[in-house]
């Protein structure tokens, strides 16, 4: 159209400027806080090589991806294992140490979802699950050779899993796993339009 001499209706000039999606009308607080990103450009589907087409494709599908990109996930759930025995083997206190693992875990899970991009809050959720197993077997061999209060190391796996999980640790895994994946959409949308202006200059 303006190759042609015509104008832009408002709304479209103004899109073509930011360059970024905007939140429909009426979308509510997190339809604010998290405007509608598109998807990451030129990336294959991601359930493309699955030959599973049964009732329980969705099931499959995340095994699929999690087991084909095992390194998106494993990798993050060691930083984030360690600032979470760290955190539990200092003082109860808001010290520096506990600041740091609070933000090692949640950069930790942030990677997973950036990286897995497939499906951000599920290698995010897979990341806090193999952290929590990491964590839990190395206190449990930690506390058992020591004969802490007399616990065996079973007990000190189960009592781990188990306050991570009514910590919701988990549940936060999935929705800062899908923040991730979201924050590269959002880059990626505002990255093209900066780029064109570059060529056409």
């Amino acid at each position: 159209m303006l190759e042609r001499g015509e104008e832009l209706p408002a709304d479209e000039e103004g899109e073509e400027e930011t360059g970024a999606t905007r939140a429909p009308a009426g979308a509510g607080v997190l339809g604010r806080l998290f405007p509608p990103a598109p998807p990451l450009p030129n990336k294959p589907d991601p359930l493309a090589g699955m030959q599973y087409s049964g009732p329980f494709r969705s099931v499959v599908g995340a095994a699929y991806l999690l087991a084909n990109h095992p390194r998106a996930w494993l990798l993050p759930a060691i930083p984030w294992a360690s600032a979470q025995t760290l955190a539990y083997l200092s003082p109860p206190s808001y010290s520096p140490v506990q600041i740091i693992t609070v933000l090692v875990s949640v950069l930790a899970v942030i990677a997973a979802g950036w990286i897995g991009w497939e499906r951000p809050w599920l290698f995010g959720l897979a990341s806090v699950v193999a952290g929590t197993m990491i964590e839990a077997i190395f206190l449990a061999l930690l506390f058992d050779p020591l004969g802490v209060d007399e616990t065996s190391a079973g007990t000190v796996f189960i009592g781990i899993v188990a306050f991570q999980i009514l910590q919701l640790q988990w549940i936060l895994g999935a929705f800062i796993g899908w923040y991730g994946g979201y924050l590269r959409r959002r880059l990626a949308a505002s990255n093209p339009p900066a780029a064109t202006n570059r060529r056409r200059r």
